[in-house]
């Protein structure tokens, strides 16, 4: 089992169980190390290790020391300080408790779509077709376990559809009422600021938003959005926003 330390609370949690698993192939045992967890409240394998036959197995244990051969690197940092946030915000609750589940939807669900697309976003964005390869690139499945096979585009916009403007103006207050009651107000200087996000919407999506324009981060041939923004100087929390045209 995986233990990771949190530093802002004092207690540990568990994100994984570790086990043993045996596959037979034409008549011989070969072994895996798996990990399992709870995806969607059910068990889910979210990794699983070669570890070989059992001659192979004994050799790497009763042999000589061997120099490691293969170093696999996740982003692990970045992702984790993301879910730390959620834990104390709760977003993808927020967002369910607006737009529950239906009666037969499967998979995660629209809060947790939304936070999956965040938490990208914060760290490495790509685009929404891009993100299941992404995912199995990072420790996710040890920090937040999902299915991250289910977090296609053609899902991740299934859902979307799902939501209107007054539900996302209904998130967004609930959202600053959450960080008012984090974060009390506490400045008497506040910052505001314009400026736009680049997004992968291809030509011929519609969007009265997304537009082409200069980009802040240099890539004017993809269509942005514009956010206007302002911040408490103190703690830096967002008090109020404003979407506009790229």
């Amino acid at each position: 089992m995986h233990f990771f330390l949190d530093y802002a609370r004092p207690y540990y949690y568990g994100v994984g169980m570790a086990h043993l698993h045996k596959k037979m192939k034409k008549g011989r045992p070969y072994y895996y190390v798996r990990e399992s967890a709870r995806v969607n409240g059910k068990p889910k394998i979210v990794n699983q290790v070669y570890l070989g036959s059992p001659e192979r197995i004994l050799k790497m244990a009763t042999g000589p020391g061997t120099v490691c051969s293969k170093i696999q690197v996740q982003e692990f940092g970045a992702l984790w300080l993301g879910n730390l946030i959620e834990r104390e915000v709760g977003f993808s609750s927020l967002v369910n408790t607006i737009i529950p589940k239906g009666v037969r939807e499967t998979g995660p669900s629209v809060g947790e779509y939304f936070l999956y697309a965040i938490l990208n976003r914060m760290v490495d964005t790509c685009s929404k077709r891009a993100l299941v390869e992404w995912y199995k690139l990072t420790a996710i499945q040890q920090i937040r376990p999902t299915d991250i096979d289910a977090l296609t585009s053609q899902r991740f916009w299934k859902k979307w559809d799902r939501v209107d403007g007054k539900q996302i103006e209904e998130i967004a207050t609930r959202f600053f009422r959450i960080l008012a009651e984090l974060e009390p107000l506490s400045s008497d200087c506040f910052m505001f600021d314009t400026t736009n996000y680049y997004t992968f919407m291809a030509s011929e999506s519609e969007s009265d938003l997304a537009k082409r324009g200069k980009n802040k981060a240099g890539r004017n041939w993809l269509r942005q959005v514009g956010v206007a923004l302002l911040v408490s100087r103190d703690n830096r929390i967002p008090l109020f926003y404003r979407e506009y045209e790229g």
